[in-house]
């Protein structure tokens, strides 16, 4: 068999990397066969489809407006290339594969070589693994995409009337799609708290949808919230005292103190000047002793839910959520202060489990921090990696491990794959690009490829216009990406995740409430969020060359001469992935 093939699944994605030993003559491209039982245990069995056809070919029709986009069996627009994303698979799913190189024959035809076929793959199930203390979920909040484009078409609706029905928590259709298992697990959370008549503490940034809000208020007084005042600004003039007593989660804290939830009416006001930026949760057993906590990106809103890429992290390990609620009780106690206690006690890292390979164990750190003691624990973490850092970066600053990541990328036979939603001042033209992609595999050097995360404009090759950048942060938000996510070396035996609300940077360090946790030896955690950044990697990787002067595309090439530099340029990535 010609085909090695290697499957990563995580909670919504199954994700293929394969290889051959050389170029196969008159290979056009791969077919991907799927065998799939859902979660009902109904089973089918077909080929892939694909959205690209061969350069100059004349196109299907196009459907009605609003229907499915163009596509055919990869069997007859095969895919050129060495890995793919199964988006299609979900939660529940037992997913199998097999890659198929497509040949043109002597005739013009094209046909499957079964020969050079690979074997099938393990069967996986979609999902975490069952009672494991370290669980990663994630949402689908790619705004920039076709399948957001044709749900306006279909609707005949503008980005405004978008926002307000992801708004809605009624609408389980397009919300529920882009919400995904992150808030489906966070509202079990909630909803287990409200079954056993346990508490909660909260440590929120911002809290703004009715759906997450209505689940918190149903507790009523068993919910514990320091809740901050947002990312208030002076206004011309006027000064920091004043400005801290505007509060933008004001209508969210009414609701709540009507409640009767335990929430200060100015807890946490330390914005202008500091963000309280953390989004965690505590959720006590009916001992009164901490069982779990909720931690990760995602400001619990409708636009943190639904429009930017987040990730939530369930830990249900006792002592690890002590380590949180120790420090929501100290931030319930600095009320809208900093007291030096406050600023020690975050300079420590806390420790959970026993620190030996092999073992899954975790450190935790909070901020601010004195002399920048988090940044130091990050930059050992990058500096560490043996073989890959994987990363999705919202606003990492110039006083951040970014430039390390960059430069561990320069290394040879290191990967390094992320994206960036927002490059810090002076750190590269800021008129290129507010979304950053890392390759260390530029042929003329090790550099940051910077592009903007744009929209195709017009339709194209059977794909539809997209909403433009311009149009996203006009009408939508500012955060495109929002997740804070390292990985390092996923698939060695000690393989380390780092999540949270952190954004790896100096002023995350010097002037927020934060927080990080660094997860070592989870093989299978490392999985899921490589599975992840890659997906959003490749969702932004393929929107930066396509079009553009020097990486022209017209479809797939209708010849075998594909195969030869593609297999060049991508083999540390092959590598790195197992084939």
């Amino acid at each position: 068999m010609a085909v090695t093939l290697k499957v990563y699944v995580n909670e919504d994605d199954a994700l293929l990397f394969w290889s051959i030993p050389a170029p196969i003559a008159g290979c056009r491209g791969f077919a991907i066969e799927r065998r799939l039982t859902a979660a009902s245990g109904e089973s089918k069995q077909g080929y892939l489809s694909n959205r690209i056809g061969f350069e100059h070919e004349d196109a299907p029709a196009e459907k009605a407006q609003g229907q499915p986009a163009v596509t055919q069996p990869s069997t007859q627009w095969p895919f050129q290339a060495f890995s793919w994303t199964d988006h299609e698979a979900d939660t529940g799913d037992t997913v199998a594969y097999r890659v198929v190189p497509v040949i043109r024959n002597a005739q013009g035809q094209l046909e499957t070589a079964e020969a050079e076929a690979s074997a099938w793959s393990e069967a996986k199930t979609l999902g975490n693994v069952e009672h494991g203390a370290y669980q990663g979920f994630f949402n689908r909040g790619f705004v920039i995409s076709q399948f957001v484009s044709r749900y306006l078409q279909e609707h005949n609706m503008t980005l405004e009337q978008f926002k307000q029905t992801i708004s809605d928590e009624h609408d389980q259709t397009i919300r529920g799609f882009l919400a995904g298992d992150l808030k489906r697990a966070l509202l079990k959370e909630l909803q287990t708290a409200r079954d056993e008549g346990t508490e909660v503490y909260i440590s929120m940034f911002e809290l703004g949808d009715e759906e997450i809000l209505e689940a918190v208020c149903a507790l009523g007084g068993k919910a514990h919230l320091v809740l901050a005042n947002g990312a208030v600004s002076t206004k011309t003039g006027e000064h920091v005292d004043v400005a801290r007593t505007r509060d933008e989660n004001a209508a969210a804290r009414s609701t709540l103190l009507a409640s009767s939830v335990n929430v200060g009416k100015d807890s946490r006001f330390i914005a202008p000047g500091a963000l309280g930026h953390n989004k965690f949760m505590i959720r006590m057993d009916k001992t009164g002793q901490p069982a779990a906590v909720w931690t990760g990106s995602t400001n619990w809103a409708s636009t943190g839910l639904c429009t930017q890429v987040n990730n939530g992290l369930l830990i249900t390990d006792p002592d690890v959520a002590q380590v949180y609620l120790d420090q929501w009780k100290r931030l319930y106690e600095a009320g809208s202060d900093f007291p030096d206690s406050l600023l020690e006690a975050n300079s420590q890292p806390k420790h959970v489990g026993i620190d030996a390979p092999g073992n899954v164990r975790s450190t935790i750190w909070f901020t601010r921090t004195k002399k920048g003691a988090d940044l130091e624990a990050l930059t050992a973490a990058v500096q560490g990696a043996k073989s890959g850092i994987l990363f999705l970066m919202f606003m990492p600053g110039l006083k951040g491990v970014l430039s390390l990541v960059s430069q561990r990328a320069a290394e040879p036979g290191m990967y390094v794959r992320g994206v960036v939603s927002e490059l810090p001042s002076g750190y590269a033209d800021q008129s290129k690009a507010n979304v950053n992609l890392i390759s260390g595999q530029k042929t003329s050097s090790t550099t940051f490829d910077i592009i903007e995360p744009e929209g195709i404009k017009h339709s194209m090759a059977h794909f539809a216009a997209e909403v433009t950048h311009n149009q996203f942060l006009s009408q939508i938000g500012h955060a495109i990406i929002h997740s804070k996510v390292l990985v390092i070396d996923p698939f060695s035996d000690d393989p380390t995740v780092i999540t949270g609300s952190h954004n790896f940077s100096g002023t995350a360090s010097s002037k927020n409430d934060e927080n990080f946790i660094i997860v070592k030896g989870d093989k299978k955690l490392a999985e899921a969020y490589a599975v992840n950044i890659n997906g959003v990697y490749e969702h932004y990787r393929w929107r930066a060359f396509l079009g553009t002067t020097d990486n022209p595309f017209n479809g797939l090439q209708d010849s075998d001469a594909w195969q030869a530099p593609k297999l060049a340029s991508d083999e540390t990535e092959l590598r790195f992935w197992g084939v």
